[in-house]
């Protein structure tokens, strides 16, 4: 047994973190694509409440809600790129910054601080090397 700093295990853990990001994302893509619009349909009702205290034209939320399922499968897939991942885990987290803004404004405060490790498992994965290709061991 290995004892002392061995990059190769930073490298697995980032490649084990990388992977739940992966699967998280694709999961919750695919749901919204088979929830037959009631995903878009139930946030776009909560963000066009006028007792809402931050208020933006509904348009913009109909817009992103629509674009979210496609975001989120597309970083998924990009996830699989280890030349890119870097920019994708960027991504990553300005995604999840914006699910947490989108919380704050329905007033949704459990789910904001709830959205928070998902932005640290970004941060994690973000400083760990990587192996040069998701399946290689190098």
């Amino acid at each position: 047994m290995e004892t002392g700093f061995n990059v190769r295990y930073f490298k697995d853990a980032e490649r084990l973190l990388r992977f739940a990001m992966l699967l998280t994302l694709l999961i919750a893509g695919i749901s919204k694509f088979y929830s037959h619009g009631n995903f878009h349909d139930y946030y776009l009702s909560q963000f066009t409440r006028t007792t809402l205290r931050l208020q933006l034209p509904g348009a913009i939320y109909n817009i992103y809600l629509h674009l979210i399922p496609y975001i989120e499968v597309l970083l998924a897939l990009a996830l699989l790129l280890s030349k890119y991942r870097r920019y994708v885990i960027i991504a990553w987290v300005l995604y999840f910054i914006s699910l947490e803004t989108g919380h704050y404004i329905l007033e949704e405060f459990a789910t904001v601080n709830g959205i928070i490790p998902y932005i640290l498992l970004g941060a994690i994965t973000y400083v760990l090397p990587a192996h040069q290709s998701l399946i290689r061991r190098d």
